[in-house]
């Protein structure tokens, strides 16, 4: 598209491990110093939403957003990611945001409101971290992500559905886990022209995979038949033709199928109403209406668009002495 010449100057960057990490910390740091300084001297007040995960290699980490208004405008902007070297109770996640704030003098008066995934360790009467925040500010308002309570109902399963979802990871991993086992289930699935040609990986992190997991084992549940056949793998075979079994795991598929449709649904109507609300109630310059909220006060009617007949009523109305003692 640019040329040969652009194409050159593009392969002079250096792209190795320790250059692409350096650029990322670089970037992290810029953004980290942005969004503290225009915290800490513009005192400004900010609302926190924190998650804790644990990823892949089994740390637990802390994440936090902030949403603040600068310039009458609402900014949204990821600030840290702590690790928990130790625990993961809410004293300790308060022990790690804490320490982390104090080192760019950010106080607790500036925070307005708090919004977790509504664990115990994050709402918790006693010892939860919204609990510990509010002896420091009782004035915080805190809120629980609604979409994130599905992940936690669903976690709740009865006994007889819980094995079932454990049964079906278990297939899942037994299959993908293994490079030999994967090619071989593909090559499988390609000579029956079945929809699919591969499973789905279930993540606990990312609940919504849950539902599409499921789904994708109850497509390939023929396929999935014969290759555990092939492999003379009489445990899963003896789930997989078990009628009761496999109702049970359709109905888990339209459960999480709902649970699905419904996070989706909200998040796609979350976006429409931000811009219906931008449609409606545009950016304005809100010193051009401080005639309505106080008409007694000196202003030059000159530098707003009345029409000569407006600005005599409002005059008139300025004017009248009455309504300047009732409502000044």
């Amino acid at each position: 598209m640019f040329g040969d010449d652009a194409k050159k100057e593009i392969m002079k960057i250096p792209h190795s491990d320790d250059t692409i990490k350096n650029r990322i910390i670089h970037m992290s740091d810029d953004i980290e110093k942005t969004v503290t300084n225009k915290l800490t001297t513009n005192k400004l007040y900010f609302a926190l939403q924190i998650d804790e995960s644990t990823d892949i290699s089994v740390i637990a980490h802390v994440l936090g957003f902030v949403r603040f208004i600068d310039e009458n405008k609402i900014v949204n902007q990821f600030l840290f990611c702590k690790q928990l070297t130790e625990r993961t109770t809410g004293h300790n996640v308060f022990d790690s945001i804490s320490s982390y704030l104090d080192k760019f003098n950010i106080t607790w008066d500036q925070y307005v409101g708090i919004c977790t995934d509504g664990a115990p360790s994050m709402v918790g009467s006693i010892k939860g971290f919204t609990t510990l925040a509010k002896k420091k500010n009782p004035n915080i308002i805190s809120t629980h992500c609604f979409l994130h309570r599905e992940s936690l109902i669903s976690k709740t399963l009865p006994i007889t559905l819980k094995s079932v979802l454990d049964k079906i990871v278990s297939m899942v991993n037994y299959i993908k886990s293994r490079p030999l086992q994967s090619r071989l289930f593909k090559k499988l699935c390609e000579s029956m022209e079945a929809q699919h040609v591969c499973l789905l990986l279930h993540c606990e992190v990312r609940w919504l995979s849950r539902g599409k997991v499921l789904n994708r084992i109850l497509e390939l549940k023929n396929e999935l038949l014969m290759f555990f056949q092939n492999e003379g793998n009489t445990v899963f075979i003896s789930f997989l033709t078990d009628d009761i079994w496999c109702v049970k795991m359709a109905y888990l598929v339209d459960i999480f199928n709902y649970l699905n449709s419904v996070n989706a649904g909200m998040q796609e109507h979350l976006a429409l109403l931000e811009e219906k609300i931008t449609k409606y109630f545009p950016e304005l310059n809100i010193e051009k209406y401080d005639w309505i909220r106080n008409p007694f006060s000196t202003i030059n009617t000159s530098s707003y668009e009345f029409t000569l007949e407006e600005e005599e009523e409002f005059i008139t109305l300025t004017t009248d002495r009455t309504l300047k003692i009732k409502f000044s």
